[in-house]
């Protein structure tokens, strides 16, 4: 009997990952790591239509969509105010798998909150200790803004598109 529990929860774990990826449209692969991993890799577009450098950063991910909170003068935030809303985003690592997403403010206290539990719940206590009130504070004076990334369009393997390394 626990074997078969075993191997039920497997599958429905499966499933619901696989659920997941279709939601989202990616890959199961970026999907597992969406939901494991601590930190993705985000590459805003400049003016010139090229990705900038790609920027590791604590994230949540709701089964659809990237959330991140982040400085308000950041180019990621100035690029999405500009309009330019694309962006690439890798899991492990700039080698690692990417996805094409759209980038968006979201304004409201209410998602600012979800995300803030989100991260609460997987960064735990290094997050709870030193952080928390420090995005919560940010947040509330403006100075911190939450970014959401939609998947977009196409998804591929290594460092496509970053700049040359220096």
């Amino acid at each position: 009997m626990r074997r078969f529990i075993v191997l039920a929860t497997a599958v429905l774990l499966t499933a619901a990952a696989a659920a997941a990826a279709i939601a989202a449209g990616l890959p199961a692969e970026i999907t597992a790591h969406l939901e494991k991993d601590s930190y993705v890799y985000i590459a805003s577009t400049r003016k010139s239509g090229d990705l900038g450098g790609a920027a590791e950063i604590w994230f949540s991910w709701d089964g659809k969509t990237v959330l991140v909170g982040t400085s308000v003068k950041s180019f990621r935030v100035r690029r999405i105010q500009a309009g330019r809303t694309a962006a690439r985003i890798w899991v492990e690592n700039t080698d690692g798998s990417w996805f094409d997403a759209e980038g968006a403010l979201v304004a409201g206290k209410v998602a600012q909150d979800q995300m803030i539990a989100a991260f609460a719940s997987k960064y735990g206590d290094a997050f709870k200790e030193s952080w928390q009130a420090k995005f919560r504070e940010g947040f509330e004076q403006g100075t911190r803004v939450l970014v959401r990334y939609t998947p977009s369009g196409p998804t591929g393997k290594g460092p496509q598109g970053l700049p040359a390394k220096k």
